[in-house]
């Protein structure tokens, strides 16, 4: 009988531990409700969803800030963006580099500058402290392994995907989606516009379909239905994550990306919390987080590795400047409709 009175001790201790550490987590929890929640800013944005909602959450969770999260669509956001009308409500925006380059020429947004943005690499925010961003998402080639243990694993550039050569490619139509509409607008950026459309009408051949949403042609690389797919590097990501059998190829020629960042508004009433919470979401912390909730961006944080392709390869990102007007992003897009998408000879 003796022999199970110290189990039977170390038994009740445990057990002891236990109950006193739910309860003192309950009771932590409780007190936490009661706080006074310490400050409000309201966020214009035209991000999906899940993200806003994601981070508006654990900021209120971990700073007792409430962040309120006005949803725009993208036209919207663009709308408001190109609009000399001051916003006399509202603290800050988050969205795309365009929009933010857009706002602040005409004046929108209160400048900021301190550590942690002065972190931030030049080309991935504005030089006088207007924006700063706060993410990326490149665009990458999508093969199948078994495509690219065959020829495939010669087509490493944008020049060798436009050769003539058998394989398919899938890309998303550049009228369906702003995102993918931003490959048109870098490229003819880069490249000049006759060269870069000409360059468009040569993959022509090998499109198999243009696609509505960002994600097709991702998917349909990994369930083998095409050679190659043209896509963001974020798709491509939970993909590998998942372990479908595709390679993820950064061009070795440079490629085009897609920035997602933050400026406050010029009239905020609330511009300490603002920039406490831009600060917040350039740390190190809050990119573990995302990235540990599935969104796997490059965050402009140096604190953060950037990840190299399958091959081993160091992202290489064409020097663009972006900010592109909303008369300049329909011109082009019309261009690339009727001498590309629709070019009859």
């Amino acid at each position: 009988m003796k022999r199970w009175i110290a189990p039977g001790i170390l038994a009740l201790f445990v057990i002891g531990m236990l109950t006193y550490g739910v309860n003192f987590y309950h009771q932590e929890q409780l007190e936490h409700e009661k706080e006074p929640v310490r400050g409000e800013i309201t966020v214009y944005t035209d991000l999906p969803n899940n993200i806003t909602t994601l981070l508006a959450d654990r900021y209120e969770e971990e700073k007792n800030i409430k962040v309120t999260v006005m949803p725009l669509t993208e036209e919207q956001m663009t709308q408001r963006s190109a609009s000399n009308v001051a916003d006399t409500s509202g603290d800050l925006v988050l969205t795309s580099e365009d929009n933010l380059v857009v706002g602040a020429n005409v004046g929108k947004y209160a400048p900021i500058v301190n550590e942690r943005i002065d972190e931030v690499r030049d080309n991935l925010k504005d030089i006088n402290g207007y924006w700063v961003g706060l993410w990326y998402d490149p665009i990458v080639f999508v093969q199948n392994d078994t495509f690219y243990n065959g020829i495939g694993k010669y087509i490493t550039t944008w020049d060798t995907l436009g050769k003539q050569g058998d394989w398919s490619i899938v890309m998303t139509d550049f009228v369906a989606s702003q995102n993918a509409a931003n490959l048109l607008y870098n490229m003819v950026e880069y490249r000049g516009e006759p060269e870069a459309l000409n360059y468009l009408y040569s993959l022509k051949p090998h499109i198999i379909q243009h696609a509505k949403f960002l994600s097709t042609p991702v998917r349909l690389t990994a369930l083998g239905e095409s050679n190659i797919g043209i896509g963001n590097l974020s798709d491509a990501a939970q993909y590998t994550r998942h372990g479908y059998p595709i390679k993820v190829i950064y061009p070795t020629d440079g490629t085009s990306y897609y920035v997602t960042g933050a400026a406050v508004l010029k009239n905020s009433k609330h511009k300490a919390d603002s920039v406490e919470f831009i600060n917040w979401l350039l740390s190190t912390k809050t990119a573990k987080y995302m990235v540990e909730n599935n969104f796997t961006y490059i965050f402009t944080n140096p604190e953060m590795d950037e990840p190299k392709d399958s091959l081993g390869h160091e992202l290489i990102l064409w020097p663009v400047n972006g900010g592109y007007t909303i008369d300049g992003k329909k011109l082009l897009l019309n261009h690339w409709v009727s001498q590309v998408r629709f070019r009859k000879e």
